[in-house]
């Protein structure tokens, strides 16, 4: 399995950065690799979720299952797709001046080639996520 986490200061709320990680119909126009998101079953603790990515030639869907708590935490649990496992987590920590964000990644997947291949660049995508969340921020909270 592959394990990877990535942290950031934003000088925004947690409400403001939870709104952002949440309203996936947007995910295409700032998150590298991802070409088409939606959320939908939506009630007030969860959602359900579906994710296509495509890097290269390879292009793959998901579905998971998110679990809420407005502005604190973002729970992701795999449903089905290209992964034999994958769990994640978004938590949004009030700091002084902003928020601390905390984004944990756990997956491998059903292809062993692909996991081999795939994997270490999921992976780096992670790192980059946060880092577009974090302009995407700056784009929509600064103008």
């Amino acid at each position: 399995m592959s394990r990877h986490n990535a942290s950031t200061f934003v000088p925004f709320t947690p409400d403001q950065m939870y709104d952002l990680v949440v309203d996936m119909d947007r995910y295409p126009e700032f998150l590298p690799w991802c070409s088409q998101a939606r959320k939908f079953d939506c009630e007030a603790d969860r959602f359900k979720s579906e994710m296509t990515f495509a890097f290269k030639s390879f292009r793959e869907t998901f579905y998971t299952l998110d679990r809420v708590e407005p502005g604190r935490r973002i729970g992701i649990t795999l449903t089905s797709g290209p992964f034999r496992h994958l769990e994640s987590e978004w938590l949004f920590t009030p700091v002084k001046g902003g928020t601390q964000i905390d984004f944990f990644i756990d997956f491998n997947f059903k292809n062993k080639l692909i996991d081999l291949t795939l994997g270490p660049i999921f992976g780096e995508a992670s790192r980059r996520m946060v880092e577009a969340f974090k302009q995407r921020a700056q784009t929509v909270y600064r103008s």
